[in-house]
């Protein structure tokens, strides 16, 4: 609705293609663009996957945009005993473009990878495919974050439980898996700021 040929735009495909150009046409149903220059963007040397119950809609949207401009790699929806989310189909497509437009506004080159909706005990199978699983526990047995070996950890994982927390039993179930049970504190996070908390010090460590 607002660009206008001779415009210079910058273009990316999500898996690290990047291109350079100016619009030379526009139309109802397309814009004409003359490729300058392109070049490829590494992938992220480091995958964090974030693993998250689905609070409510606002909170959720609130994550998709952070996870993204915080780094995560790929996201993970899920259904835990306390979760409260309904499923929706609909609700999919709309998660989708809020992954992209965070993508487009902070210039994130690879589009993080969307799940669908699982059940955690789909889930656990899959954490032995992780370097490094975190799992956020207001359980007694965590260790402090800070005191997690994260270096030559590859493939990192980050489950963070909705607004009623994991169960003991989920958790356990999650240690067994192979996860690391951690705190964030004395304090008691909302499930989206534990999100954030979360990929903040992931994103850090990887600095």
């Amino acid at each position: 609705l607002r660009v206008q040929p001779g415009q210079e735009m910058t273009l990316f495909d999500g898996q690290g293609g990047v291109a350079e150009g100016a619009i030379v046409a526009v139309s109802k149903t397309a814009v004409e663009v003359e490729i300058a220059k392109r070049w490829t963007v590494p992938k992220p040397a480091i995958e964090i996957d974030l693993i998250q119950a689905v609070p409510k809609p606002e909170r959720w949207e609130l994550v998709l945009q952070k996870a993204v401009e915080l780094g995560a790699t790929a996201i993970r929806p899920i259904l835990t005993r306390h979760t409260e989310f309904k499923p929706n189909p609909k609700k999919q497509e709309r998660w989708s473009k809020i992954v992209l437009n965070a993508a487009q506004q902070c210039e994130v080159r690879w589009l993080p990878r969307l799940h669908g909706l699982e059940k955690l005990e789909a889930v656990l199978p899959t954490l032995a495919g992780y370097d490094l699983v975190l799992v956020g526990s207001l359980y007694e047995g965590t260790k402090r974050f800070r005191d997690v070996a994260m270096q030559d950890k590859r493939r990192i994982a980050l489950l963070i439980g909705p607004e009623g927390d994991f169960s003991r039993e989920e958790v356990a179930a999650m240690v067994e898996a192979g996860a690391v049970a951690v705190s964030f504190g004395d304090r008691i996070l909302r499930t989206e700021t534990a999100a954030i908390f979360g990929l903040s010090v992931l994103a850090y460590e990887r600095l």
